[in-house]
């Protein structure tokens, strides 16, 4: 038994390489704009670009933190390039000089249009910035990454009843719309954004393990799990208002299996034996509600559960953080049914995901499994970072 698994193992591993190599390929040449020397901001499905499309800041930074990690590995040290270009263009165009932070969004050439500055574009920002210090050591990297990890605590932080605002104007001022999206609810206090701040600060550990950013850490991972997490549930919430009044009714499977297999990477970097207790347990409850809950027949990891009604589609991204979170359940457990599980993902991924014709990965898959065409392979909210880290993760186990 041990035998066929270590055996299917290896045919994941050897697949990711390919299927790595070939995500690597797409964006540098179908996702590249290579008489402007960076990256389009929309490209259809069929791999046509939009030249007139705006660019944001959220994109920008998930190119620049996946550039940054793939070229850390040795067949890949000649893409650094990317991660340069990227780093640039970020200073250059997104970073605002008078105010600090980093702007929203910029037009084709690079003139500001939306200046507000989003507590989950500052945390990409900083996730980004220090693995590109991890690859480089360019000190200017890791001196924004704490620029503006000080501007989320002095800024953003909410002193009376704690937790990150959602969103303030150029100058840190208090905003009336906060949504990150039109889809999402106008609330102050969101899963997501604390949930990629916790990332953020993860990262910036690993560079920078003054006691301000491990407290801060340690802070925000305490908060998430009080906050966020429904114990009666097992699943955590979503939008809140300023007092922590529970203001949604969505479980969403991609980001209970994501927020759980950060939790226990944060843990790493967190002196605190009672948390990272409770980070293994919440993680543990969590693998189990999306096995049982979030886990399709088919293999795949459902989207979202509105007020009880069910989205049968199947975004691209929880597909990856399936993958992920479930090696990282297996690596906590030693449950062989974990690691079964996120083979079964990344077989669905293979076999309805991927575009085998014109490369990338669909948006989106019908109840019939039927790819959605008229949605972008790349665009505001899609770059090599969920796909891309998943074959990162892949690749770090040796499976």
């Amino acid at each position: 038994m041990a035998e066929t698994q270590n055996i299917t193992n290896s045919l994941m591993y050897h697949q990711s390489e390919k299927d790595l190599q070939s995500l690597v390929n797409w964006w540098c040449d179908s996702g590249f704009d290579k008489e402007n020397n960076r990256f389009y901001s929309e490209v259809s499905n069929e791999n046509t670009p939009r030249l007139n499309a705006n660019y944001t800041v959220i994109q920008r930074t998930r190119l620049l933190w996946f550039f940054s990690a793939i070229s850390q590995m040795e067949d890949y040290v000649n893409y650094r390039k990317y991660a340069d270009i990227q780093f640039e263009e970020l200073l250059s165009y997104f970073y605002d000089q008078e105010y600090k932070g980093f702007i929203w969004e910029v037009d084709k050439e690079y003139k500001p249009t939306i200046y507000r500055k989003q507590s989950y574009a500052q945390a990409f920002a900083i996730y980004a910035l220090s693995e590109y210090y991890i690859l480089t050591k360019n000190i200017k990297a890791k001196d924004i990454a704490n620029e503006t990890f000080n501007l989320l605590e002095n800024k953003i932080w909410e002193q009376r009843n704690g937790g990150y605002t959602e969103a303030v104007d150029r100058q840190w001022n208090d905003l009336d719309d906060l949504r990150l999206s039109d889809k999402d609810m106008n609330e102050p206090k969101t899963m997501n954004t604390h949930l990629h701040i916790l990332e953020a600060y993860t990262n910036l550990a690993i560079v920078d393990d003054s006691q301000m950013v491990t407290d801060s850490l340690e802070r925000i991972t305490q908060l998430y799990i009080d906050k966020f997490f429904n114990s009666d549930s097992n699943h955590f919430e979503l939008f809140y208002d300023n007092d922590w009044n529970l203001k949604s009714d969505i479980i969403s499977y991609g980001h209970d299996i994501e927020s759980a297999w950060l939790l226990l990477k944060a843990s790493k970097y967190i002196n605190n034996s009672e948390l990272n207790k409770s980070i293994e347990a919440v993680s543990d409850k969590i693998a189990i509600s999306t096995k049982v809950e979030g886990v399709d027949v088919s293999g795949g990891i459902k989207n979202e559960s509105h007020n009880g009604v069910q989205d049968l589609s199947f975004d691209w991204w929880p597909q990856a953080e399936g993958v992920v979170g479930f090696l990282y359940a297996y690596d906590l457990t030693g449950k062989l049914e974990y690691m079964k599980i996120a083979i079964g993902i990344y077989q669905f991924i293979t076999e309805n995901i991927v575009d085998d014709k014109y490369g990338e990965w669909y948006w989106n898959i019908n109840a019939n499994m039927q790819p959605e065409l008229d949605r972008l392979k790349s665009n505001a909210w899609k770059a090599p970072y969920h796909n891309g880290r998943m074959y990162l993760e892949i690749f770090k186990r040796g499976l």
